[in-house]
């Protein structure tokens, strides 16, 4: 259609529709801005959901950032984790059978003992799970019943501690002295206990306790806390004074009563372990090692290295993902820590097992603890030295919700442009 063709009408519309043309040139048909969104866009949109990601973890991180010592943490939030205790028999169980079994039982936390095991029963004349099987066929034909203790997570096929035949039970199974001065020095408040198993090679084993000793005073002089305790999300819950102090325990790894420790520490960890050496052993909070280590191994690296992580904020506040294992203890560890009634419980049996299936000539009637909650009822404890009116520095927390936001705004910034510009 030429000049000389169109009517007025054609011009009416052409006259109106210039001016809207005109008004979206400059934003929505602009070659230039849809060039550099197009180019920007498509850099960004490979990263957009790694950026997004990464946003919402730093934001998680600022929100949830915790400045407990990884110690501290691991003492009032950790609970210990269980054991297994399976035991294998097959048909019935006879009364004076029946009985040590529930020895075992009651001495299990989830029976209301102190114990941090969970006893499995395993009829070999019925179907049991295939980790079950597999046990079973690892101690193959031996006098029924028979027990196994395995570590925490024995579903998943973890190592076996201890075997043995259920009349062979006994407490040092699950206590020991050398386990009760590891629950009291944790107890009241020492940051790491360092236990060293000496081996037959007694001079090796006095000068690793000889280096430990000199060696982790200096550490404990260095190491500074973190700052921030006592802030939001970084609350103590018990009245425990918070110092960086570190102990040696020395255990006779000969010692009949600390065999079952000594294996604690050792299988599944230390397979290749002689008992001629000596293993040294950092545990925290409620009963957990961080490792265990050859006496030969020892450094004064090594120790820096387990100590610094040990009293160092606890940025990962999963226990699961956290280096380290539980031990075996008896103990209530919420008793000690928050003071409720000692009602006087035993933790050990006092009779020989033999005699377990006896009938008590009198029943013992015990009082009822009454309930607690696990921080204090005048909220969580502020570390003392802590002034009200010079808080730690949190300049990594609002250094990571400043970088979260900005990153957060940036990613929706293109994402905007992108849509307005229908830039795929």
């Amino acid at each position: 259609m030429t000049n000389d063709e169109r009517s007025p009408n054609d011009e009416a519309r052409m006259a109106r529709a210039r001016p809207l043309r005109h008004s979206t040139f400059g934003f929505r048909h602009s070659f230039v801005i849809r060039h550099w969104a197009f180019v920007i866009t498509n850099w960004w949109g490979g990263a957009t959901r790694t950026f997004v990601f990464a946003a919402v973890l730093l934001v998680v991180y600022a929100a949830h950032a915790c400045s407990v010592p990884v110690f501290r943490y691991a003492l009032e939030r950790w609970p210990a984790d269980l054991f297994e205790v399976d035991v294998f028999y097959r048909g019935m169980l006879t009364p004076d059978q029946r009985a040590l079994v529930s020895l075992l039982e009651d001495q299990s936390q989830i029976n209301g003992g102190n114990v941090n095991w969970e006893v499995i029963h395993c009829n070999l004349d019925e179907e049991l799970a295939d980790d079950l099987q597999a046990v079973a066929a690892t101690i193959g034909d031996v006098p029924l019943p028979h027990v196994v203790l395995r570590r925490p997570g024995g579903r998943r096929g973890s190592a076996v501690v201890w075997s043995g035949s259920l009349s062979e039970v006994k407490p040092a199974l699950w206590t020991s002295p050398a386990r009760d001065e590891l629950i009291r020095r944790l107890a009241k408040g020492d940051s790491v206990v360092w236990l060293v198993f000496r081996g037959s090679d007694e001079d090796a084993g006095h000068r690793v306790v000889e280096q430990l000793q000199e060696q982790l005073p200096r550490l404990a002089d260095e190491i500074p806390l973190p700052a921030g305790v006592g802030l939001p999300g970084s609350e103590l819950f018990t009245q425990l004074p918070l110092d960086v102090r570190f102990s040696v325990l020395q255990v006779d790894g000969k010692s009949a009563d600390e065999a079952v420790f000594r294996d604690l520490v050792t299988r599944g960890v230390l397979d290749d372990i002689t008992h001629h050496e000596s293993i040294v052993v950092p545990v925290f909070g409620r009963g957990r090692a961080m490792t265990a280590l050859k006496a030969g191994s020892i450094d004064e690296a090594v120790l820096a290295e387990c100590s610094g992580f040990l009293c160092g904020a606890c940025s990962c506040q999963v226990k699961a993902i956290n280096p380290g294992f539980d031990l075996l203890l008896a103990v209530n560890w919420d008793e000690r820590l928050w003071g409720e009634p000692d009602i006087a419980l035993p933790t050990t049996q006092t009779q020989p097992l033999a005699n377990a299936g006896d009938e008590p000539s009198e029943p013992l009637y015990v009082p009822i603890p009454p309930g607690r909650n696990h921080a204090p009822a005048s909220g969580p404890h502020k570390p003392a030295g802590l002034p009200a009116d010079n808080p730690p520095d949190r300049t990594l927390y609002w250094a990571a919700l400043g970088v979260a936001a900005i990153v957060v705004s940036i990613v929706l910034g293109f994402c905007w442009i992108s849509s307005a510009f229908g830039v795929r």
